[in-house]
């Protein structure tokens, strides 16, 4: 056994220091001579952790400290994240970081991953060994030999080899290989860059004019041609500033003379010259619908600044087919979704809606501590959210309750009267195959508390967890995210693997399959006129 000392900011008072006792006996059984002192806002145990469970077992004492406003230093300043769920690695709907709100359609291809839990549950690890031959190269004895292979290969391809070696790239790739080659299919190791994206995806915060867009074709004079469709534009954005609308079709990157097709160069390419760095110029022009011109489109230029946006996880709007029914998409859950999804509710009980449709289709999941906030608007306090089960056969539990997290995390917080506030709502919920994650734990829980009722497909099937592990304390750039935990909602149905059934399953018709899922006019969304259909008899 190692003896542990943690920092704890909030241990102030020796009501804390028994709580966080309480905690740590509850989160780590295997821990003796447990001790706290508010005096130097220290906690310490004794533990034997081996080297695969100290991570995990160290984060779940950090969340589990957290919700009661206490929280571990970590010395280093390297914090470890854990999640339950994450963005698509690509996918064809893009928040052009100039506009890009990744919204969830297009998130079709998401389905390899689980839903974060990045903010909270992601604040920092104290202390921690670092493996065997991390710290002093180690040895042959203990050096796995297909590791002991791959330095005697690298050794031959150099001796041969007429160009060489980039050392840089070769780090990377053999990285990614070697997690790819693990059979984990939601493990990743991402790069400097990479991580730093994936933590500003988290947090809903992009650089770039505020729109999203979709990749479609329209036709213009008998031709077919390949655009940036745009199907929201954010509030308080450049691009709404601009004047840019729904439905805009970005035919051009540049404007004047150094306008180049989007059809010409390509998805990926058009979307690299709208998105850059703040204060930077994204310039393009689109083609907007227009009876009055001959081939239907007034084609206009936008040269807009690019600023600091805040992506929409949350849209609503008012039924088409009737009035009394909200709709309230939710493509993803990072910290913008809990007040966006508020925001979305409110407004539509405030102009009569009295029926609810939570389109949670193509939703690929998102923050553990974001899923966490929007079901307490319909649980009671005390109620179970999810449990998580871990390789050593411990628990953990999030229970419904009242949380208040620093000014980086307050879009996680859960006040009093939010608890409970949407539970008597007429409401139902749309799934299809590409609901995973923390959508699908939004849905099982709506189910298991009676609250709702599930129309559509069967969901992707998501119900593993994983921990994002910054990997700086061990000397590598980037971070690794591998599996760690399997969760669950109340009833402990297992769907990991086998999906969710609704209770009206309906697929989308033929005719309405050939649309694009953002641009399906309501009247061919089969799913949603059952949904409607179901929830206002």
């Amino acid at each position: 056994m190692k003896k542990y000392t943690y920092t704890v900011k909030g241990l102030n008072s020796p009501e804390k220091a028994e709580e966080a006792a309480e905690i740590v006996a509850a989160i780590l059984p295997d821990a003796t001579d447990i001790e706290c002192d508010e005096e130097s806002a220290t906690l310490s145990f004794s533990i034997k952790f081996n080297n695969t469970n100290q991570n995990d077992a160290e984060q779940r004492l950090l969340g589990a400290l957290a919700l009661s406003d206490l929280e571990l230093i970590l010395p280093e300043g390297v914090n470890t994240y854990s999640y339950v769920g994450d963005k698509p690695k690509k996918v064809r709907t893009v928040p052009l970081a100039v506009a890009v709100s990744l919204i969830a359609a297009f998130m079709a291809l998401a389905v390899l991953f689980t839903f974060a839990s990045c903010g909270l549950y992601s604040i920092g690890m104290n202390g921690g060994i670092l493996p065997p031959n991390t710290q002093q190269g180690g040895s042959s004895e203990t050096t796995p030999e297909y590791i002991s292979d791959l330095v005697k290969l690298d050794e031959i391809f150099r001796m041969y080899s007429y160009e060489g070696v980039d050392e840089e790239a070769m780090r990377a790739a053999i990285l990614k290989a070697y997690v790819e080659a693990t059979g984990d299919l939601y493990a990743e190791y991402m790069t400097a860059e990479e991580y730093k994206s994936y933590l500003d995806d988290n947090a809903g915060d992009f650089v770039g004019i505020g729109v999203s867009v979709v990749y479609t074709t329209i036709e213009v004079n008998g031709y077919d041609y390949s655009v940036l469709q745009i199907i929201s534009v954010f509030a308080d954005s450049p691009a709404l500033e601009a004047g840019v609308q729904v439905g805009d079709c970005v035919m051009y990157t540049g404007v004047g003379e150094n306008k180049e097709l989007v059809q010409t160069l390509g998805y990926t390419e058009a979307i690299s010259r709208i998105r850059g760095e703040a204060g930077t110029t994204a310039e393009f022009a689109v083609f907007r619908p227009d009876k009055n011109e001959a081939s239907g489109y007034k084609e206009i230029e936008f040269s807009i600044e690019r600023k600091a946006v805040v992506a929409e996880s949350v849209t609503y709007r008012v039924s088409e087919t009737d009035s009394r029914v909200g709709i309230v998409s939710v493509s993803s859950f990072d910290m913008t979704t809990a007040p966006q999804f508020t925001e979305a509710v409110d407004a539509l009980k405030s102009i009569g809606c009295e029926y609810f449709v939570f389109d949670m289709r193509n939703n690929p999941g998102g923050a553990l501590s974001a899923i966490q906030a929007v079901l307490s608007y319909f649980l009671n306090k005390g109620d179970l959210i999810v449990s998580t089960e871990y390789s050593d056969g411990s628990k953990n539990e999030y229970f419904v309750k009242e949380v208040k997290y620093a000014e980086e995390y307050e879009g996680y917080n859960v006040s009093k009267t939010d608890i409970g506030k949407y539970k008597d709502l007429n409401m139902i919920v749309l799934t299809n195959e590409n609901t995973a994650s923390a959508a699908e734990l939004f849905t099982a829980t709506m189910r298991d508390y009676g609250l709702a009722e599930i129309v559509g497909t069967k969901t992707y099937g998501k119900g593993c967890m994983q921990s994002i592990v910054p990997l700086e304390r061990y000397g590598l750039d980037g971070a690794l995210r591998v599996t760690s935990a399997m969760y669950f909602s109340k009833s402990h149905t297992v769907y990991h693997d086998i999906g969710i059934v609704p209770d009206h399953e309906i697929e989308l018709s033929e005719e309405a399959a050939e649309y694009n899922f953002f641009l399906l006019p309501e009247n061919l969304d089969d799913q949603l006129q059952k949904a409607i259909e179901i929830i206002t008899k």
